[in-house]
């Protein structure tokens, strides 16, 4: 939600409010037996204006707090990402390292997906990929076609998966249908936005964002109160404003005494 207008919900609440006082100051016109009438038309009317005001504007508070937190700070944050094969991923890679605002950009992970296979193929492959492709660090093979691999850092991730679907093909004729590769991109938390939008116009699909400020924004959220209690806590005020607004003369007379004692003191 844009600024000006969060400011302009916020004023209109505030003018409920406003309203809500000077209904209650015409209780003297309109009679005492009428109070419990002001404080719930005051209850009912900051609740309606809690709903419509202050609940959009509190439903955007984590987003607000979010962009503080990425202009105070100075820990990366990581975006994740899932590239497709089907472009050329060494210029991918190239490409969002020259954007501003990134830091390290690597491959951290590859998704095979394969037509299914036997759990005696499963054992071979589990047994056999290290030695098919020896920069193959670590492996996950299940039966219903998922392969998950890591590679060794500096390796062409792109090689590992023609690698590894040339030797299954020949050995079992299981084709390859489709694969990703995950990239891990170190970003400055002020350009996490923009970066995200950016890559997103690619074959890529972004999977997450994690870093101090993500934390933050979480743990905030985890704080915020719900937002019915929100719109209780407006219809709260608006009845404590009806209040305000019917024993006002109370209310200055007791700050006067008050007023007084002080000076009496000095």
């Amino acid at each position: 939600m844009d600024t000006w207008v969060s400011i302009i919900m916020i004023v209109l609440f505030i003018v409920l409010l406003i309203f809500i006082f000077s209904i209650a100051l015409l209780t003297p016109i309109i009679g005492k037996k009428n109070l419990l009438f002001v404080i719930f038309l005051g209850f009912m009317i900051g609740a309606v204006g809690g709903a419509f005001f202050i609940s959009p504007v509190y439903e955007d508070v984590p987003q607000m707090a979010r962009g503080l937190y990425q202009l105070t700070s100075d820990s990366p944050e990581i975006i994740m990402v899932d590239v497709s094969t089907n472009i050329d991923l060494d210029r991918f890679i190239s490409d969002v390292q020259a954007m501003e605002g990134v830091g390290n950009v690597e491959s951290s992970g590859i998704i095979i997906r394969t037509d299914n296979f036997t759990q005696e193929r499963q054992k071979m492959i589990e047994e056999r990929i290290a030695i098919v492709d020896p920069n193959i660090e670590s492996y996950e093979v299940y039966t219903n076609g998922t392969i998950i691999l890591n590679v060794k850092k500096g390796h062409n991730p792109i090689k590992a998966i023609k690698t590894l679907s040339d030797w299954l093909m020949l050995t079992g004729g299981i084709s390859t249908r489709y694969s990703n590769v995950h990239v891990r991109i170190e970003a400055d938390p002020s350009q996490v936005d923009n970066l995200a939008n950016e890559i997103s116009k690619e074959e890529v699909v972004v999977t997450s964002v994690k870093g101090p400020v993500q934390e933050q924004v979480s743990n905030l959220r985890e704080m915020m109160p719900g937002q019915l209690n929100v719109i209780l806590f407006c219809g709260i005020l608006g009845m404590i404003t009806g209040l305000a607004g019917i024993f006002i003369d109370n209310i200055l007379i007791y700050l006067q005494k008050i007023k007084d004692k002080f000076r009496k003191e000095e």
